[in-house]
């Protein structure tokens, strides 16, 4: 193990088995040669490890750079992410997900430019990949660091850690990392935070990341009643750290963040779930119309969840699916 890589990558692992090896060969065949692989096992059910451990031995060059955890149960993408953090060692960390891949200068570029501008966060641009087609995802560099916090809660760049270089010295600043059990919305729940402890945080205009959207079983896309509290639990993280760092200078942030998680609240639920939801977050209601993230389809949506007219959203959005299901 090197005893000072450049960079540490975290790669939580679970039923990624049909994607596993395209993503560690796009790791293992960086550009930036000190570096650190933490692959966590969170008891997967299948053959993922197998085929990692496999792909691994063709890269005998990064044996010792190479670690993998094994939990003993499973205990959530929180707690993998936190297992990764507990042992990294790099000057700065990055997180990939298994399901997807980068380009093999990704962490080299990322590295340099964080040396060249002295910064604590190099965000950098991604495409979106579906079965058929790819979308180039512009990553917009505020002017200063305020405007990056901003942004950031209210939706214009992605929370996602898998396209940030942070600084490792930055996650020393937080009271915790992820919560145990926010599986949903879990990188919501930290991005914010590290950015408001950042000095200096710069973009670079490439796509090196691919966010593949081809995995049906990926946790993002599987909505239960215990990924709908998550995103209650992470509003609550951040509103507690808003207020107690910065004395409401950023009240009218935080209801757009409220806003977005009330769209999602009321998409995933129905019934009496919903009508307790509908009810929730009442002081964002009136900033639907001038959300400016939120698309024009969701805003009426959501205005016909909070007017009881679910019948109205649902016509909308299987509207909206038929038309995705077409030009796919």
């Amino acid at each position: 193990m090197n005893k000072n890589p450049l960079v540490s990558v975290i790669v939580p692992i679970y039923g990624v088995e049909p994607y596993i090896e395209k993503c560690a060969r796009s790791l293992f065949e960086q550009s930036l040669e000190n570096m650190e692989f933490i692959f966590v096992n969170d008891c997967t059910p299948d053959k993922s490890v197998e085929i990692l451990r496999q792909v691994i031995e063709d890269y005998p060059r990064r044996y010792l750079q190479i670690q993998i955890i094994e939990h003993e149960e499973n205990r959530g993408l929180a707690m993998a992410r936190n297992s990764g953090l507990l042992i990294a060692k790099g000057e700065y960390i990055i997180h990939c997900d298994s399901d997807d891949w980068v380009e093999l200068d990704m962490y080299e570029e990322m590295y340099e430019k964080a040396l060249e501008k002295n910064a604590d966060i190099v965000i950098c641009d991604y495409y979106a990949e579906y079965s058929n087609k790819r979308i180039y995802h512009i990553q917009r560099e505020p002017r200063e660091k305020e405007e990056y916090l901003i942004k950031i809660l209210q939706g214009c760049l992605h929370n996602g850690m898998w396209n940030k270089l942070v600084r490792r010295e930055l996650y020393q600043h937080l009271s915790f990392w992820y919560k145990e059990g926010v599986d949903m919305w879990e990188d919501v729940s930290i991005m914010p935070r590290l950015v408001f402890y950042a000095e200096n945080i710069v973009s670079i205009h490439k796509a090196f990341y691919h966010y593949s959207q081809i995995n049906i079983n990926a946790y993002t896309k599987c909505w239960k009643t215990e990924s709908l509290q998550n995103v209650i639990d992470v509003v609550n993280v951040i509103e507690s750290f808003l207020l107690e760092n910065k004395n409401g200078r950023y009240n009218l942030e935080l209801l757009y963040l409220k806003l977005r998680a009330k769209y999602c609240l009321l998409r995933y639920s129905s019934g009496k779930q919903r009508n307790v939801y509908r009810n929730l977050y009442s002081e964002a209601d009136s900033l639907v119309f001038s959300h400016s993230v939120l698309p024009i389809h969701d805003k009426i949506i959501i205005w016909c969840w909070l007017h009881s007219m679910d019948w109205g959203a649902a016509i909308i959005l299987s509207f909206i699916e038929r038309m995705k299901r077409w030009l796919r």
